[in-house]
């Protein structure tokens, strides 16, 4: 915008401006004009950044209340997904946070690399291997059940980074009835 404006008002005030004020004060009323604009845009800049930091979705006045349970209905629906093969887990590379799988008829919750809830390969002590990625094995559903109910957004936190939240549960728990939902960022 400021360089359309430049570029159309820019012979205009040339040819009047000069013979009004001579060369070097017109450039400094050019300068003056340019950094008025610069300091203007970087105000607007600057008003914008801080707004969106203040008003995004993630500001730390936007979370939820970190002691409400997740509740035996919501721990039962996202037990029935995970019964149907779905699994709560962001699939990207590397170090993926915390989700929630099954490994055979057992319940996993476990640390996510690449994607995948990190289980045991042949060979390996299941809970070893959980006790490392600082996961959590339940052999039924009523124990799975029972431990997700009472489980909170602060309980489930793990090290804050990608973690299993209420709302993520509650869109993994909802996109059975919606459809299939991807967990990619």
């Amino acid at each position: 915008m400021l360089a359309a404006m430049a570029v159309l008002a820019g012979p205009f005030l040339w040819r009047h401006a000069v013979r009004a004020t001579g060369v070097p004060r017109y450039l400094w009323i050019t300068a003056g004009f340019v950094g008025a604009c610069c300091g203007a845009a970087f105000l607007v800049w600057a008003v914008r950044l801080y707004l969106s930091q203040n008003t995004g979705p993630f500001r730390a006045s936007d979370e939820t209340d970190l002691s409400i349970p997740v509740g035996l209905k919501l721990a039962s629906e996202v037990a029935d997904r995970l019964d149907a093969g779905n699994v709560l887990a962001y699939d990207h590379a590397y170090y993926c946070g915390m989700g929630l799988s099954k490994y055979g008829d057992a319940y996993v919750y476990s640390v996510v690399e690449e994607g995948q809830v990190v289980t045991p390969r042949s060979g390996e002590d299941f809970a070893s291997v959980l006790e490392v990625a600082g996961g959590k094995l339940f052999k039924s559903p009523a124990e799975f059940i029972e431990w997700l109910s009472g489980q909170t957004d602060g309980s489930l936190r793990g090290d804050g980074n990608q973690r299993v939240t209420l709302e993520r549960l509650r869109l993994f728990a909802s996109s059975s009835k919606n459809g299939s939902i991807s967990e990619t960022s």
